[in-house]
């Protein structure tokens, strides 16, 4: 299909270039950003600052009904499924078209799967990764449990899976499952989604400019088909990398809200008549992971050690907003199924010093070995090079860690007291970070953390242990089939008790091997100008500027 053959590369681009015209000044919600988005193709990013962008223009088949993880209407407006659960067929809007002026359809829908799933489609470009897609679907080509989609219709579009699947209907309301314009992808090629492009979809606001370090301009996309209960015209997200600055941007009046305030700073801003504070839901999970190129953190005797250093109550008390608590598992006690409350991670430096010990570390531990890998990307036993302990942190604020170095510096003196002496390490901006973590080459601990997007396990634990069967340098080279295969089994059920079962299974397999250190969840603040109103928060952290109301 040559969708181009259809549409004129020139009516592509002159409908880009359609300007709404406002009757009067535009009314436009500032927004304070931590950082720079990664890539605006919601298909291939993973982080939230980038979601920010995409989510207010970008739609999926299915949406989160307001402040809930339950998936209803979006693209689609109805479904039905085969009794073996194998057969999805979905009814799609009529009417709705693309910011490029295209039209969208079910081809549309077909196009954009097959772009994901298909390794040898000529629009999966090799520089790109579709890393939600083969972590939620379990791979791409033979592996995708998705093993067909077909255009039943002009506006119904029928999934073929090849199991059938507890959290699929939640899977396709995930912003990263959005419908972008074939047209468009087919003019930019891997181009779609830089800034020089950015997104193209059905969404109420439409994409503008994108300038790195200072801003990402949206406005409302006047041919918009659905709902739009709010009043805003213009959406400009501002680059404001630092916490004071953004606070005194909102006092300022320069921006309308911002999340993650420091927690020093909330006092201030409840008090204040013009700034209020609304909370998002508890919905996230901090942690610290280990890459398993160190020699000596492939000895679980060392990451027990490890993970017994850290006081995360300390730390959940100094950094975080009240309702925040620590962690000892990668899913929340917030989600539905699958949290296992049996599971506990203690504070306790004098038995890590003991643990050292025995793992033949009497003295305690500085320096670590740097296994080499070899040309098949596999982790060897020949030590490459030997280095300090180092502590990533990350270069940005996000929900789920309110104070990446400040966090860093308090855990590196609470390790000095296990005897472990760690170096703290930056690893560049925000998208270098990312990606020298998808490389494996955080050679060290390293901060992460994750907020759902789907309100399932197999989008917490599952999305980043389910394909441990093999070490994959995202997850730092960590191998662990037994906890690969459980959690694949229980991908593919549909049985809420027997996958809550397997589900607090798979975190025991998990916490036996001390394979990650669990930090913290909690709730996460945000803060606003009084003269913002109906922000609907949302514990998926995807809110919808669509239904923001600004009044003066």
């Amino acid at each position: 299909m040559k969708l181009l053959q259809k549409f004129s590369l020139m009516a592509v681009l002159m409908a880009l270039l359609v300007v709404p015209a406002f009757a009067q000044d535009p009314i436009t919600f500032t927004f304070g950003e931590f950082g720079n988005p990664v890539q605006l193709d919601p298909a291939v990013v993973t982080d939230g600052i980038s979601f920010r962008v995409t989510r207010q223009g970008c739609e999926s088949l299915l949406e989160f009904e307001g402040g809930t993880t339950v998936p209803g209407p979006g693209l689609a407006t109805s479904w039905e499924q085969s009794e073996d659960g194998l057969t999805w067929t979905f009814q799609l809007v009529e009417g709705a078209t693309f910011h490029d002026g295209t039209p969208f359809n079910a081809e549309a829908v077909v196009f954009n799967f097959n772009r994901w799933r298909d390794t040898s489609n000529p629009y999966h470009f090799a520089e790109q990764t579709f890393e939600y897609y083969e972590a939620q679907f379990n791979g791409y080509d033979d592996d995708s449990i998705i093993t067909n989609v077909e255009a039943t219709g002009d506006f119904e579009v029928t999934f073929t899976l090849a199991q059938p699947m507890g959290a699929f209907l939640n899977n396709l309301a995930m912003p990263m499952f959005a419908i972008s314009s074939p047209a468009a992808i087919e003019a930019n090629g891997a181009n779609y989604g830089t800034p020089e492009v950015g997104y193209v979809c059905t969404g109420p606001f439409r994409f503008v400019s994108w300038e790195s370090d200072v801003q990402v301009v949206l406005e409302r996309f006047a041919e918009y088909w659905g709902e739009f209960s709010g009043n805003v015209d213009r959406v400009v997200l501002r680059v404001i990398p630092d916490n004071a600055a953004r606070f005194a941007a909102l006092q300022n009046g320069e921006i309308d809200g911002f999340e993650q305030p420091n927690v020093e700073d909330i006092a201030t801003i409840e008090a204040s008549e013009d700034l209020y504070i609304q909370l998002r839901p508890s919905f996230n999970t901090f942690y610290l992971a280990f890459n398993y190129r160190i020699r000596e953190f492939r000895d679980p005797l060392v990451r027990e050690a490890f993970t017994l250093s850290i006081d995360r109550q300390a730390i959940v008390d100094a950094f975080y907003v009240e309702g925040a608590v620590p962690a000892s598992t990668m899913n929340p006690p917030t989600i539905g199924i699958g949290f296992n409350p049996d599971i506990q991670q203690t504070f306790d430096p004098v038995r890590a010093r003991e643990l050292l010990a025995q793992a033949g570390f009497p003295d305690g531990l500085s320096e670590v070995n740097v296994l080499a890998v070899d040309e098949n990307g596999m982790v060897t036993d020949e030590v490459a090079e030997t280095i300090p302990v180092r502590l990533y942190y990350m270069p940005v604020v996000r929900p789920y860690n309110p104070d990446g170095e400040g966090i860093a510096e308090a855990m590196a003196s609470m390790m000095a007291e296990a005897g472990i002496n760690v170096e703290l390490a930056s690893a560049g901006d925000w998208a270098t970070y990312l990606g020298e973590r998808a490389n494996g080459n955080l050679l060290g601990l390293y901060q992460l953390g994750w907020t759902g997007d789907n309100g399932d396990p197999d989008n917490f634990i599952g999305y980043f242990f389910s394909g441990v069967g093999n070490p994959l340098p995202r997850e730092g080279f960590y191998q662990n089939t037994a906890l690969a295969d459980l959690l694949l089994t229980a991908r593919t059920g549909t049985d809420r008790d027997t996958r809550n079962t397997q589900y607090q299974e798979a975190e025991g397999l998990l916490a036996a091997d001390f394979a990650r250190i669990f930090v913290a969840h909690g709730p996460v603040p945000l803060a606003f100008r009084s003269r913002v109103t109906n922000y609907i928060t949302s514990p998926l952290g995807t809110e919808l500027f669509k239904n923001i109301t600004i009044t003066e």
